[in-house]
């Protein structure tokens, strides 16, 4: 049984983002060899990096198997939760950028697939015209909805400041 781990004592001290990622890559390829060349660094670091993870946590994260290696229980509950980690990581550092250049940044667009291919493209050109520093993410929306998991009200607004709507409805840039 897993023994319950002090957060400042066992792990906030021990384990780092680098060996989360190394732990992810592992995961990712299988093995610890091919994880290894991925990251240019020899199986025996890996290896040592997984066994010093899981000494910290105080669990066995990965079996070992002459094919590669099998994602204990434990093992994927730190990859969901340190996956989500890495992901606020990412998101956090998008949100420095936006507010070091409030002309940059990242804008996700869910429409049917007759407006994306449509109208959008003109939309998006001229856009991209004026504010070359912003990516789109056009995602097909097959039954439109109010209601998004993905968006909060802060980043709607955050995202709209630059943008004036027109009488149809239309999203453009502010002139």
């Amino acid at each position: 049984m897993a023994r319950l781990v002090q957060w400042e004592q066992q792990i906030g001290r021990r384990v780092r983002l680098r060996d989360l990622f190394v732990f992810f890559t592992v995961v990712e390829y299988g093995s610890m060899a091919k994880a290894g060349a991925k990251l240019g660094v020899s199986t025996p670091s890996v290896s040592e990096v997984i066994a010093d993870l899981e000494h910290a946590l105080g669990v066995r994260l990965l079996d070992r198997t002459p094919k590669g290696v099998a994602v204990t229980p434990y093992g994927k509950a730190l990859l969901a939760r340190g996956r989500a980690a890495f992901d606020e990581l990412r998101q956090g550092i998008r949100d420095i950028e936006f507010i070091a250049d409030p002309e940059s940044g990242e804008l996700r667009i869910g429409c049917p697939e007759s407006i994306a291919a449509g109208f959008l493209v003109r939309v998006l050109e001229r856009f991209s015209r004026e504010h070359p520093r912003v990516k789109f993410h056009v995602v097909p929306v097959f039954q439109p909805t109010v209601e998004s998991q993905s968006c909060s009200n802060e980043r709607l607004t955050s995202c709209s400041r630059g943008l004036r709507k027109t009488q149809c409805g239309t999203v453009l840039p502010r002139s």
